[in-house]
């Protein structure tokens, strides 16, 4: 065989596997392309809110692994570089923030499968109580799984000057947003208030518990602003463990500076620097008030709080005219009365004389258990139209 011939058949042999190895390249990209979730799907839009979302830096693998996992309860979170939460939240992206608190900002994301996460960056600037903060709640986040506390799916504590916690993203907001926010969305039902409150009492109750060898966990924060609700305004997950303390009995009182929101704090902390689980009993009873009636913990400047303002009145002659109006006829009167009979127990002035969050979580589920059950039935309700809808 001549040598051109030789060459032209080779240079063909060598084009030929060429043009072969691009197109399996090309159709593996379109096949992973395909197989993505896209960010037009109207499931997803109707769950997460229109703002940019960047993806979690994980193998395709490990994304839908890890969101299982942290929604399980099983196995512990993933450690993120710093360089890891930056592509995370877009560069810290300002068009991402779906909520700020007072040392942290919060980012919406999204796994690889296309679940929806939070990303809360904190940023401590030299300020050695936002950095104790941010330690205590990733601390008690990595050891504490309980389906009704918000679950920490990764985390980024290597950085100087701030750090990371990825979390299961909510779609229904906060509690408070729910009943004060005055948007398009309707306020929770009363079903849907006595499932919320219950589901809030039973991680509560969680974090008193001192079994199984752990010491107890006072929140020391608890409010509606600090309960998530999914999508549909059913379950609920307590959040923000950056003030609680571990450790405590009813009788340890350690000095601290002042936590607790306005309206919710204990008065009896607020006077002795005392605290204990019967603070946040007493947080968890104005947050019963107000579920009850509709009004904000925290009155006007220069007014009374919820919990001064209408205690003499309940005490007296119980709810009437005072259950939140929106809800018309849409409530159990037995049951509204009982709720604020427990939690005039709760906001007792003495901590001695209010009920361990044990047995105010079984006083809930035994005097709402109506409610309680119809918010449940109405959740598999929701759950069985959308699998006839799929069939």
């Amino acid at each position: 065989m001549d040598l051109p011939v030789a060459l032209a058949i080779l240079f063909f042999c060598v084009l030929l596997l060429s043009s072969a190895a691009t197109a399996v390249l090309l159709i593996r990209r379109c096949l992973a392309a395909l197989r993505r979730p896209s960010d037009a799907d109207p499931e997803a839009r109707a769950v997460v809110p229109q703002q940019p979302q960047y993806e979690l830096a994980l193998s395709a693998e490990e994304a839908p692994a890890a969101a299982k996992q942290a929604t399980d309860h099983k196995d512990p979170p993933r450690r993120l570089t710093w360089r890891e939460v930056e592509a995370l939240t877009g560069g810290f992206d300002e068009a991402a923030v779906v909520g700020r608190g007072g040392s942290s900002t919060v980012y919406l994301a999204r796994l690889r499968d296309g679940a929806p996460a939070a990303v809360k960056v904190h940023r401590w600037c030299g300020g050695e109580r936002r950095l104790r903060a941010f330690r205590q709640e990733l601390d008690l986040l990595r050891r504490i799984r309980h389906p009704r506390i918000v679950a920490l799916i990764a985390y980024s504590d290597a950085h100087e000057e701030g750090g990371a916690l990825v979390l299961e993203y909510l779609a229904g907001g906060t509690l408070a947003d729910r009943l004060h926010g005055g948007g398009a969305t309707a306020p929770p039902s009363w079903p849907q208030r006595m499932r919320i409150v219950h589901d809030v009492a039973c991680a509560l109750e969680h974090l008193h518990d001192a079994s199984a060898g752990a010491p107890p966990v006072v929140h020391g924060d608890v409010s509606a602003s600090n309960v998530l609700l999914d999508a549909r305004g059913l379950g609920a997950r307590l959040c923000d463990l950056g003030s609680a303390c571990e450790g405590f009995s009813a009788a340890v009182a350690p000095t601290r500076a002042a936590v607790g929101s306005p309206g919710y704090a204990d008065p009896f902390f607020l006077r002795t620097g005392i605290m204990s689980k019967k603070s946040d009993v007493y947080s968890f009873g104005v947050l019963l008030l107000e579920a009850v009636t509709g009004m904000p913990a925290a009155g006007a400047p220069g007014s009374e709080n919820l919990a001064a303002r209408i205690l003499p009145r309940v005490r007296a002659q119980g709810v009437a005219g005072l259950v939140d109006g929106r809800l018309g006829e849409g409530y159990d009167e037995e049951e509204a009365g009982d709720v604020a009979r427990i939690a005039v127990e709760c906001v007792a002035a003495q901590p001695g004389l209010r009920p361990a969050m044990g047995q105010v979580r079984a006083a809930i589920a035994e005097k709402a258990a109506r409610s309680i059950a119809k918010a449940h039935l109405g959740d598999h309700h929701i759950q069985l139209s959308k699998l006839l809808e799929l069939t």
